[in-house]
Formats: C-alpha cells, sequence, structure tokens
C-alpha cells in the first residue's frame, strides 16, 4: 500500500494550520536515519488504514522525491474527538531486527467457558522481535481445550520461524476462571483463618 507525503516544518503552529487543511502532522524515524517532518493526507491514510492490519508495511512517497518502506509505529489521538492527530511512521531497514506489538488473537470457544467459566484475556498484546519481512500481523491461541483454572502465559505461544519474544514470558494471556476457581479461593481463606486462628490460641 502506498501512502504519499509532503515534508513540513515542525513546530505546533505549523501542526495546527496542517489538521485545518485536512493533513496529519507526522515524523518518520528508524535506525542510522535523521528524523523527517512530513505531513499526511487525512483522507488517504484513513482509506490506507481500513484495508491494513497492524504491522502492515507502506511504501510512503515523500514529494522530496524519497520513498520509504515503513510501518506505523503510533498513532495519537485527539482526547476528545475521534481524530488522529499525528502519526509516528518507522522506517524499515533491510536486514536489521525491529521491535514491535503484536496483537494476540483468541480463536475457539473454550470447554471451560461452555461449562460456566469466564475467559480471561489481560494481556492483548506481546512484544516480538523479528526481521521486517517476518512481523506477523497477529499472534493466534487456540482456546479450544482450555477448561475452568487452565491458562496460557507468553512462553505457551507459539511464535512464527524468525520471531522472537520480548515480553516477559511468564505474563498471563489466557485464563479460564470460573466457579472451581472461586471454591477453590474460599477453601485456601478457611484454611487460613483456621491456621490463624491456632496460632492465636
Amino acid at each position: 500500500m502506498i501512502i504519499t507525503a509532503q515534508k513540513r516544518e515542525s513546530g505546533s503552529r505549523n501542526a495546527r494550520r496542517l489538521r485545518r487543511e485536512g493533513k496529519i502532522p507526522a515524523v518518520v524515524y528508524g535506525y542510522d536515519f535523521e528524523n523527517k517532518h512530513i505531513a499526511v493526507n487525512r483522507s488517504e491514510l484513513m482509506s490506507a488504514l481500513k484495508k491494513s492490519r497492524r504491522n502492515d508495511k507502506f511504501e510512503l512517497k515523500v514529494d522530496d522525491g524519497e520513498t520509504y518502506r515503513v510501518i506505523i509505529r503510533e498513532l495519537q489521538w485527539h482526547p476528545y474527538k475521534d481524530e488522529i492527530v499525528h502519526i509516528d511512521f518507522y522506517k524499515l531497514t533491510e536486514g536489521r531486527p525491529v521491535v514491535v506489538d503484536v496483537p494476540v488473537k483468541v480463536v475457539g470457544e473454550a470447554k471451560g467457558v461452555k461449562m460456566g467459566g469466564d475467559l480471561y484475556q489481560p494481556r492483548k498484546k506481546v512484544t516480538i522481535e523479528a526481521l521486517p519481512e517476518a512481523i506477523p500481523n497477529e499472534i493466534e491461541v487456540d482456546v479450544s481445550e482450555l477448561m475452568i483454572g487452565d491458562v496460557i502465559h507468553v512462553f505457551d505461544l507459539k511464535m512464527p520461524e524468525g520471531v522472537r519474544v520480548k515480553s516477559s514470558k511468564n505474563y498471563t494471556v489466557v485464563a479460564i476462571l470460573g466457579k472451581v476457581l472461586e471454591e477453590r479461593g474460599e477453601e485456601e481463606e478457611e484454611e487460613l483463618e483456621e491456621v490463624s486462628e491456632e496460632t492465636a490460641e
């Protein structure tokens, strides 16, 4: 996908003027690359975003004749309007790994949920390192066989070839919570109370 851009001067006054003209201020940065301030057409960008997924690569064509292969590192949103106010593009370098966040997509319906449990997903993305061509759009985790009390950690995830996890591998990604766990917690509390009473005596 191609996104066209124009060079711009930095500064908040210039940024406000560009937004009034239907453009979004942005910056391009990367390894061994001097930051370049640019602006992109708002409607063109929104159209590209609707057709793309997280970590898709774009060809960024700037009006100074330069073209860069980039990913969107960050979108900054207006505090109370549904409006993007700034974009960070990261310039990819062939043969050099890049660290990015990748969404975790849950697939399947857990057996534990069918039994009345609840699916708990405290971590919806993981940080990975990979060469530009190996960056995945998402990491799938199949929860079909999970029972109440089962947990999937980051270290349980199956990573594509060439992808290395940078997040803590002990983080919980998905867990199935339910009555069994609640009862176990109540039993543990009762045992603690009994021990406390015995100690007090």
